[in-house]
């Protein structure tokens, strides 16, 4: 567990390849040397700029203290350097957009060394004081280091279904996009995947205050971006 410190803890939701979005957040938030930022995965496919996105996150390490966890997109990125059927299904999950952000009908022999690199030292999850963050979904009875990485990566967050999780903290993830675009908020757990590459924005949240960012994926910041995420539902807590 990472204790807080006294800069702001910004969770940042499914970029997908949308960089103008990323760049439009981060400009936004105006990181410091202080603040936490915790990437919830999916950084690539989909959107058309996946190799700005992990340029732009390598950059932003000497910014801040950056937390990077991996997502399914990730997964499957990586895993398709091991067989081509894995390649090929990886390629019907956006990850022809993903090859052609490094040259036009590109492979993964142009995919740099660096960015390999990153996205091997990701991480499965994070935990703070008050928060746990996860890419996609999370068992509520386990510890995070216990956790199964399919429910990690890929399970879909079904909010009828959803429990507080027994540690008392607040779980931050995304996965799961909202197909309302705006953040789901069920109390102690905050959905902040909100369909940027599709139709929505690129949501980036100050998990103690409730400060939003959100930002198109042409670039443009929401008005009132300022404005506290109102909660939808509030879980109560199971013994």
């Amino acid at each position: 567990m990472t204790p807080t410190g006294a800069g702001r803890t910004i969770a940042i939701g499914d970029i997908h390849g949308c960089i103008h979005a990323l760049e439009a957040v981060l400009g936004a938030i105006s990181p410091q040397q202080d603040d936490r930022i915790v990437m919830l995965g999916d950084f690539v496919d989909q959107g058309h700029e996946s190799r700005a996105v992990l340029e732009c996150l390598i950059a932003l390490k000497s910014a801040c203290h950056l937390v990077c966890l991996l997502g399914n997109h990730e997964e499957m990125m990586m895993a398709a350097r091991q067989s081509e059927r894995a390649l090929r299904y990886w390629e019907m999950c956006g990850g022809v957009q993903t090859l052609n952000s490094y040259r036009f009908g590109g492979t993964l022999r142009d995919v740099p060394p660096g960015h390999w690199a990153f996205l091997e030292n990701c991480r499965d999850s994070y935990e703070t004081e008050r928060h746990l963050f996860v890419h996609a979904n999370f068992d509520p009875e386990l510890p995070l280091d216990q956790q199964l990485e399919h429910t990690l990566r890929w399970a879909l967050l079904e909010p009828e279904l959803a429990r507080c999780h027994t540690a008392g903290k607040t779980v931050i993830l995304g996965h799961t996009e909202q197909v309302s675009s705006e953040v789901l908020d069920l109390g102690c757990i905050k959905c902040i995947d909100t369909a940027c590459w599709r139709y929505g924005w690129l949501t980036a949240l100050e998990v103690d205050t409730g400060q939003l960012w959100q930002a198109s994926r042409f670039g443009a910041l929401r008005e009132q971006q300022e404005r506290p995420v109102g909660s939808t539902a509030e879980l109560v807590s199971q013994e």
